[in-house]
Parts: structure tokens; C-alpha cells; sequence
């Protein structure tokens, strides 16, 4: 079996969570093939004068000579499918159809683009005007949700991160077919060691700083949290940690007194130091890598239904539920001041990530989407 991976091509190595997904991917499907030599990796730039498509903020401009050399590629290469990283490379899709209609597409839907689309721009707007987000986005919105229609209708097969999303994505595009395939662990979780006997006080938030979601949950914590927190435990930091971060973001953080660690290299030393994870997500999709990682660990989580939603995981048994900044203060002190109990709930939350999500569950879930797709009858 001979396949192609098209992701769009990153500018830097700090780890986030499409490289995390797509070079696990890669891994399992060379596993299958029983030779890496069977597999290829094509990065598409994303052109940095248009950057995004005309009429639609999910579908990426793509850099003419790196289509071009991809079409190049598999022409010459004739693999028996590609998996294509979402509707972010659906220009590299249209030109594969126009040069080889006969190629079997495996669309790898890391979100649902156009209703995680739909929920940033509601919160753009005062929460007592967002039920106007429909009539201010509407173009947007209909240009988003048609280009994913078109490349899914394209695609022999869809993979999702989640039940939740198989059920979305159901609802939104009708009858497809379509695969639960997981988000992984990251792999520096598997040998790392945290120490749970610390006696510090910090609250970490892990994530990109460039992506919405983020940047309000990381305003939560510094302007609504933090200060009542500190009133509770006074000793009490706050590490916010991600890729790109902004002048906005970074002034917020530091201007009061927090801790910034921008394009970390390395997660490990960063959850060395944490208490544990607040995560105040009030819009996304997908499956969260912050919270897989951090339950992977072993580090307590306090967090929305949004940013466990998908996973699995069961609140106060897994992790400490939390969705109003009163909740998160509350939830927050609790874990600070009763780190036994705090860290019986991760040691819980742990052992259930890593039977969930480990390494042989994500094989099972690419080899049972590959044969169902009949892509791949073992070998």
C-alpha cells in the first residue's frame, strides 16, 4: 500500500497539536504498510501574501509552485490514497481531482471548521448581540460550510477526532462516511516524570495564543480568576505557555505578574513546575490536546464541558468541572489546598487517557477506517 500525507507545512517545530496528529498518523499508517518507504509526507505553504481563499476564512491560499510539485509528486508516485490534513488544503483537492479524478481522498477533519468558525465569531461580539452573529457572518458562514460540503463529497472517507464530531458532521453533510479516529498522546508524556511532592502554587494554561478560544480563556484567568484566587491562596501564579503569542496577550500576562513561557521546545519542564491545569475554554472543536496531554501526565485539570467535551472523561471523577471564573476559583482552591485529593482524581484521569488514546487504540482506529474505506486489507 502506497499512500500520500498532505498537511499544511509548518514554519517552526514547537509543538502543537496538528503536527502532534499528523506525524502520528503517519507513523500508524507506515506501521501498516510495514515500510516507511511506502509513505510520503508533502508540506503545502500557505501563501503569505493572500493567506486565506477569497470568500471563506477556513480554506487556506496555497503557494502555486508547491501545488505544482505535489501534483508532480503523485503523478509520479501513483499512491493508493491520500489523507489530506482538512478543508484548510481543499485548494490542493480541487487541483488532485482536475489532474487525477480517480484518486481516492481521505479527508483528516482535525475540527469541524465551519461550526468552530461560527462559534468564534459569536463571541466576537457582546454576549447580549451574539444572536446577531448570524446575520453579520452569514456570507462567511455559508462560504465555509460549502467548501466543506464540496471536499467531503470529493472524499472516499472522513476522519473525525470524536464521537461528538461524527455526530456534527452527520447532521451537517448527511449520510458520509465517516471514521472516529482519535487524538494521540504526545509522545514525550510516555517517559516523562512529574513531581507531585511540590509545594508551589501554579496554575498552568497550555495553548496556541494566536487561536481565539485561547486568547479569551487566558484573559479569563488574568482579569476574572487569578485575583479572586489570590485573595484564597495568596501565593497563587499563573503560567500561561503556547505558540505566538501576541503584544496584547503578552502585556496581559506579564502586566499582572503572571508567568509567560512563549514557543517552548519542550512541554516536559513546563509541567514539571504546575500544580495543575485550569482550562476556561468557552468555544471550539476537536478534541483538545492540552487536556490529553495534561491528564496524561498525571497533572490535575480544572476545565469547561467545552474543553473535555469529546474525550470521554467524567467530571469530579476525572477531572474538577468548572465553567463560570467563580467555579474556576473555587475548583482551583480546592486542588491547591487538598493536592492528595487533587492528584488521586489525576492518577484516575491518567490511567483512563492512557487506555483510551494510547498508541495500540489509535492503530485499531486507522486500520479499521483504512479497511472500511477498503484502502487496506492487511498485509
Amino acid at each position: 500500500m502506497r499512500f500520500i500525507q498532505l498537511i499544511v507545512a509548518e514554519s517552526d517545530t514547537t509543538p502543537s497539536g496538528a503536527p502532534i496528529r499528523n506525524r502520528s498518523n503517519f507513523e500508524i499508517m507506515s506501521t501498516l504498510c510495514r515500510s516507511k518507504g511506502e509513505g510520503r509526507v508533502i508540506g503545502l505553504r500557505i501563501d503569505k501574501q493572500t493567506g486565506l481563499k477569497s470568500g471563506s476564512s477556513i480554506v487556506a491560499s496555497l503557494n502555486p509552485a508547491d501545488i505544482a510539485q505535489m501534483l508532480a509528486e503523485c503523478k509520479r508516485m501513483r499512491p493508493d490514497f491520500i489523507l489530506v490534513e482538512g478543508v484548510v488544503l481543499f485548494q490542493a483537492v480541487a487541483a488532485l481531482m482536475q489532474a487525477l479524478p480517480d484518486m481516492r481522498i481521505v479527508i483528516d477533519m482535525h475540527n469541524i471548521e465551519s461550526n468552530l468558525q461560527a462559534q468564534i465569531d459569536r463571541h466576537k461580539l457582546p454576549r447580549l448581540f451574539q444572536f446577531l452573529a448570524q446575520f453579520v457572518f452569514m456570507r462567511d458562514w455559508r462560504a465555509c460550510l460549502g467548501f466543506e460540503r464540496q471536499i467531503i463529497a470529493i472524499a472516499r472517507q472522513v476522519w473525525v477526532c470524536s464521537d461528538a464530531d461524527a455526530s456534527l458532521a452527520q447532521r451537517l453533510f448527511g449520510k458520509i462516511a465517516i471514521a472516529v479516529v482519535p487524538n494521540p498522546i504526545p509522545d514525550w508524556t510516555k517517559t516523562a516524570i512529574r513531581d507531585c511532592g511540590g509545594a508551589g502554587k501554579e496554575v498552568l494554561f497550555v495553548g496556541h495564543l494566536g487561536y481565539a478560544p485561547n486568547k479569551a480563556a487566558v484573559a479569563i484567568l488574568c482579569k476574572k480568576v487569578m485575583p479572586r484566587l489570590r485573595r484564597l491562596v495568596p501565593d497563587a501564579c499563573l503560567h500561561v505557555c503556547g505558540r505566538h503569542p501576541r503584544r496584547r496577550i503578552s502585556k496581559l500576562v506579564r502586566a499582572n505578574g503572571h508567568r509567560l513561557s512563549p514557543n517552548a521546545p519542550d512541554m516536559a519542564p513546563v509541567y514539571s513546575t504546575a500544580s495543575l491545569v485550569a482550562i476556561p475554554l468557552r468555544n471550539g472543536g476537536g478534541t483538545r490536546l492540552k487536556v490529553l496531554e495534561a491528564m496524561a501526565i498525571g497533572c490535575p485539570v480544572v476545565a469547561t464541558h467545552k474543553a473535555v467535551e469529546g474525550l470521554g472523561v467524567a467530571p469530579q471523577t476525572h477531572y474538577h468541572a468548572a465553567e463560570s471564573p467563580a467555579e474556576f476559583v473555587t475548583a482551583i482552591a480546592a486542588v491547591l489546598t487538598a493536592p492528595i485529593a487533587a492528584q488521586d482524581m489525576a492518577n484516575r484521569a491518567q490511567r483512563f487517557i492512557r487506555e483510551r488514546y494510547g498508541i495500540e487504540q489509535r492503530t485499531a482506529a486507522v486500520r479499521a477506517a483504512l479497511i472500511a474505506a477498503k484502502l487496506w486489507v492487511g498485509q
